[in-house]
């Protein structure tokens, strides 16, 4: 039975705004890239989230009151994952091209099937499978090299930041099922922020505030964490898992073509690396487009089903 307009209508409004959460992801691959040559990664992590949590201000009476240990220890372990995931990650990006760590990045996507088998006890669909070979095989294309893999470091830390962040949709899934989303959302960029704290004597600062820094920091702050943590918590329920895990895999197309309008030097992607660009975006895709076992939800956010069918 087709859905009534005004339902159809809602459900589209809320996957364009989750499609623009993927844009602007995308977006800041180079600009991030371009704002470490005038600062270090840890300490523009520090001041990304710090940002984030003062921009985030209109929020912070949900924190008063009525706050379970369970319910902080959730945000802060949250916090933590997100604080070592984005550390690979930006440490990963002084080393490597915005394009190439969008789409190793994008590996998240594969990794949460194999992670859900022992946090979860939930064995893989056979689509989820069929996506995650798809996708190593375009990974080994991407770092396939003179008969030889390709693995630089920056390599290594984005592939594990793209298991950290497959982490975080795990415990995202599990922990929001239970507790207020905003508190969560709060908890974790603030908690962030002051884990990376201890973290900075490991690196030698650098801090320049140039017009570049602070755009990149306005840009990463209010954009890529605050306003699209905050918009896919608002609108996701609105659509289904599914759908939602297919228009974020337009991520790393949209930091590609963002990296090859505006850095120097275009895509930073050769032949091989674009073919295997191609496969692990198809992985992604391909994971999420086989029928969801009876009675559970498909895609990596499987644990809002317990808010919200399959099927918007």
């Amino acid at each position: 039975m087709p859905r009534p307009f005004h339902t159809l209508r809602t459900t589209m409004k809320a996957e364009l705004a989750l499609l623009g959460v993927a844009a602007i992801w995308g977006a800041t691959f180079p600009v991030m890239k371009a704002a470490l040559a005038d600062a270090s990664p840890l300490a523009y992590l520090v001041a990304r989230f710090a940002l984030a949590s003062v921009l985030a201000a209109p929020l912070w009476p949900v924190l008063r009151g009525g706050m379970s240990r369970r319910e902080l220890g959730a945000g802060l372990v949250l916090g933590g994952i997100i604080a070592a995931s984005f550390a690979a990650q930006t440490i990963g990006l002084t080393r490597i091209g915005p394009a190439r760590s969008a789409f190793l990045t994008s590996l998240y996507v594969a990794f949460v099937p194999l992670l859900s088998v022992p946090l979860l006890g939930r064995v893989p669909r056979p689509a989820s499978l069929a996506g995650t070979a798809c996708a190593l095989a375009g990974l080994g294309l991407m770092t396939w090299e003179g008969g030889g893999f390709r693995w630089a470091l920056g390599d290594l830390l984005t592939v594990a930041c793209a298991a950290g962040f497959a982490l975080h949709i795990i415990g995202v899934g599990v922990f929001t099922a239970r507790y207020d989303y905003r508190r969560l959302f709060l908890l974790q960029i603030g908690a962030a922020a002051l884990l990376l704290v201890p973290a900075l004597p490991l690196e030698p600062l650098r801090w320049s505030l140039t017009p570049r820094l602070a755009l990149a920091l306005l840009a990463t702050a209010g954009l890529a964490t605050t306003l699209t943590f905050y918009v896919q918590n608002r609108v996701q329920r609105r659509t289904s898992p599914t759908r939602t895990a297919i228009i974020f895999a337009t991520e790393p197309v949209f930091a590609a073509v963002f990296t090859a309008l505006f850095w120097p030097g275009g895509t930073g992607l050769g032949g091989a690396d674009l073919l295997g660009a191609g496969l692990i975006l198809a992985g992604l895709v391909v994971a999420e487009l086989g029928p969801a076992p009876h009675g559970a939800a498909s895609g990596p956010d499987a644990g809002a089903s317990r808010r919200t069918a399959d099927s918007p």
